[in-house]
């Protein structure tokens, strides 16, 4: 009687298996090999059972099949056929399950080089070895990837490894670098924050207590890459940038921004030309100001090719801030060997802001954690230049803030600039002149706004175009600023320097001159209400070719502790000290005496103002009707304090024979005169009273009546200027 040899459980032609099946075979066998006392976990149905499924093709079916009947069964054929029929979960059988485990404990190692030397180490996935191309990757992080792409796509290996025991990080990485055929120093090597796969943003490693499955999982921008397949650099580059279409501005239509233009477009094209490293410019300021506008017309400037950052995949769904940083980067990589690119990231304001947990602002923690050396590398290693946008960056940490070399920021810009955003967006659509000067004067209105109006326009053409305009403006200026149209001051009566009554021993027109030639200064304006203080300051605006910018005490105070400080940071530094002229109403509110003050917070309120007001560059008016309670340190640090007084009688009856006769050379009757003599502490204010009263009436008031109005308002000021009379 002949005996037959019954065959090797493992199948000994492994070159006739495909070189995928035999990869995910080798996974298991080489973990219980270099980490063997993970067989214990063989006694766990899920992981005996995730085995069987990953290592079926490395196994001689008939050899498998007596293995586990212990019948001979002679037709192969026949076997195969039954393969998936009764042997696909052998390990639900107490028994089959006890045998695999003999069988899966005790893989020889010549099995196991038999299966390596098969497998050499080959890249499987075609998107894997077009990243190693493209981007210089080396042999074990390639290994790392088609582990990564086989992990998204593979059940079994991810029920294997998650049933693995949960370990810390230096047992798990061992453990990993066993299953994909490396060193353990040579994994931590590739692992570590400083290599290509963690710089990019490829690949997660937790570094905390976990399962196989979760030490390391491929990133947000890794896994849309392999989903994506792309087949070649430009299809890869696609994925990451999108070249940025051609600006409609060019530098010419930035002229309060010259300087700085041309700054940029010098450093940015030499900065790609030579490949310098870590040239990084920030455009920071309002939503719609034009920082992207400007960046295009930059790189069309300095003969560079402009690139954007992806902020969605090709499904249209929003990358996340990881998603983001590791498309910012993947670019940069694939774009280094260029000479003529620059990279725009827009919207960066979560990618520095990315811990925003109650426990990180408790603790003072840096909004970035332990990333935020990452961070910095990142702005300091970039070969390709490129243009950070942002609207805010008071979330930023400082140290990021030190590392961009060309900050620029986006404040309101003169009303002459605004014109000229106005005439190019509105200019051919037959409005009025007056219509444009209106959209010009304020300050609100961004050249995204104006955009948008062009917009609408062209998609109601039926629809007179002021009316398009006016309501388009209005509706979007009450939803981003809370009023369809801007607050102005609509005065009753005609300013008149002539009817100021200034005290300090400087007339207007030498203040305007001393202004204009210095450039800069600080004034404090008092004097009780009516008496042209703010008024004044606008023909001051306006003989400096200034854009005026008044707030008063209320737009600034706030209710909780620290905020009116940031406030009142937050007006000076968004203000242009170049073209603007920054008022201050109600100062008094934020100056009192601090030797008065009972709590914390009334000096830091001063102190910081005071410190605002000295480093300020520009010209800078604080108004107050409550000149004795102010610090005294602060009244040292105004180069003028003018004092602006009631009218002299001169005065009140000049401004009487304008308003109450129509003619300031008009006779008043000596009567008349002798009662405006006597009612001293009259201000123009007063005036602009009556004339209110009479514009509310509907009809003019006689002189006499006038007079009896003003009387009024001039005896509502108090017993004292009456008795004083």
């Amino acid at each position: 009687m002949i005996t037959r040899k019954r065959p090797s459980f493992w199948r000994t032609d492994v070159d006739a298996v495909s070189a995928l099946e035999r990869r995910l075979a080798l996974y298991p066998m080489r973990l219980l090999a270099g980490a063997p006392e993970l067989k214990r976990r063989l006694h766990d149905t899920d992981f005996v059972g995730a085995f069987w499924q990953l290592s079926q093709p490395l196994m001689h079916p008939r050899s498998v099949a007596t293995f586990l009947t212990q019948t001979d069964l002679d037709d192969d054929e026949d076997v195969l056929e039954d393969w998936g029929e009764d042997f696909t979960q052998p390990q639900h059988d107490r028994h089959l399950r006890a045998k695999l485990r003999q069988a899966f404990g005790s893989i020889s190692r010549a099995v196991l080089n038999r299966v390596a030397k098969a497998d050499a180490g080959v890249t499987l996935s075609p998107t894997v070895a077009l990243l190693g191309r493209e981007l210089a990757l080396d042999g074990p992080s390639l290994t790392v990837l088609d582990f990564l792409d086989q992990h998204i796509l593979s059940e079994p290996l991810r029920t294997l490894l998650r049933e693995c025991e949960r370990a810390p990080a230096r047992v798990n990485l061992p453990r990993m670098a066993a299953l994909l055929g490396l060193e353990p120093a040579v994994l931590r090597k590739t692992l570590s924050r400083e290599a290509p796969l963690r710089r990019l943003g490829l690949v997660y490693v937790d570094e905390d207590h976990s399962d196989l499955e979760d030490f390391l999982q491929s990133g947000d921008l890794l896994r849309e890459v392999l989903n994506a397949t792309p087949t070649d650099g430009e299809a890869l580059l696609e994925m990451l940038i999108e070249p940025a279409p051609e600006g409609a501005w060019r530098l010419a239509d930035f002229p309060h921004l010259v300087r700085e233009s041309a700054h940029l477009s010098e450093v940015l094209g030499e900065a790609a030309r030579t490949a310098t490293v870590g040239v990084n410019a920030l455009f920071y300021g309002d939503p719609g100001t034009g920082k992207t506008e400007l960046g295009r017309a930059v790189a069309a400037e300095s003969g560079l090719r402009a690139y954007q950052v992806r902020s969605s995949d090709e499904d249209a769904r929003g990358l996340n801030r990881e998603g983001r940083l590791s498309a910012y980067l993947l670019a940069q990589r694939l774009l280094t060997r260029r000479r003529d690119a620059l990279l725009i990231f827009d919207e960066v304001e979560d990618v520095f802001e990315s811990d925003h947990s109650l426990l990180a602002l408790l603790r003072g923690g840096s909004a970035i954690g332990r990333q935020k050396g990452w961070m910095n590398r990142i702005l300091e290693e970039n070969a390709v230049p490129a243009i950070w946008i942002s609207n805010r960056t008071d979330g930023m940490d400082p140290a990021f803030l030190r590392r961009f070399l060309l900050p620029v920021a986006f404040v309101t810009p003169p009303r002459s600039v605004r014109r000229q955003m106005a005439e190019r967006h509105l200019g051919d659509a037959g409005l009025a002149s007056d219509l444009l000067d209106e959209l010009a004067a304020d300050p609100k209105l961004a050249p995204a706004q104006l955009g948008a109006a062009r917009r609408l326009l062209d998609l109601r053409p039926s629809t007179p175009p002021e009316q398009t305009v006016r309501e388009g403006v209005a509706a979007l200026r009450g939803l981003l600023h809370g009023s369809p149209t801007p607050r102005r001051r609509s005065p009753a009566t005609a300013f008149d320097v002539a009817y100021l009554n200034l005290s300090g021993g400087l007339s207007p027109s030498v203040l305007v001159q001393a202004l204009s030639r210095e450039g800069r200064g600080s004034l404090c304006f008092f004097g009780p209400p009516g008496t042209g203080k703010t008024a004044f300051a606008e023909v001051l605006a306006g003989a400096l070719d200034l854009e005026l910018v008044a707030q008063r005490a209320s737009d600034l105070l706030s209710p909780y502790v620290g905020e009116t400080e940031q406030n009142l940071a937050r007006l000076f530094r968004e203000c242009d000290p170049k073209h603007s002229l920054l008022v201050l109403d109600e100062v008094d509110s934020f100056l009192s005496d601090r030797r008065q003050a009972q709590r914390l917070w009334e000096r830091t309120q001063v102190n910081e103002l005071l410190q605002q007001m000295e480093s300020w560059p520009g010209l800078f008016i604080a108004a107050t009707n409550l000149m004795s309670g102010l610090d005294a340190a602060a009244l040292r640090r105004f180069d003028f304090k003018i004092g602006f007084r009631a009218m002299t009688p001169a005065q009140r009856v000049a401004l009487f024979a304008r308003e109450a006769l129509g003619d300031v050379q008009a006779p008043v009757p000596p009567l008349l005169v002798r009662h405006l003599e006597r009612m001293e502490g009259l201000t123009p204010g007063d005036f602009a009273t009556v004339c209110r009263q009479q514009r509310l009436m509907g009809e003019p008031l006689t002189p006499e009546q006038f007079l009896k109005r003003m009387a009024v308002e001039w005896q509502l000021k108090g017993e004292e200027v009456a008795q004083v009379a």
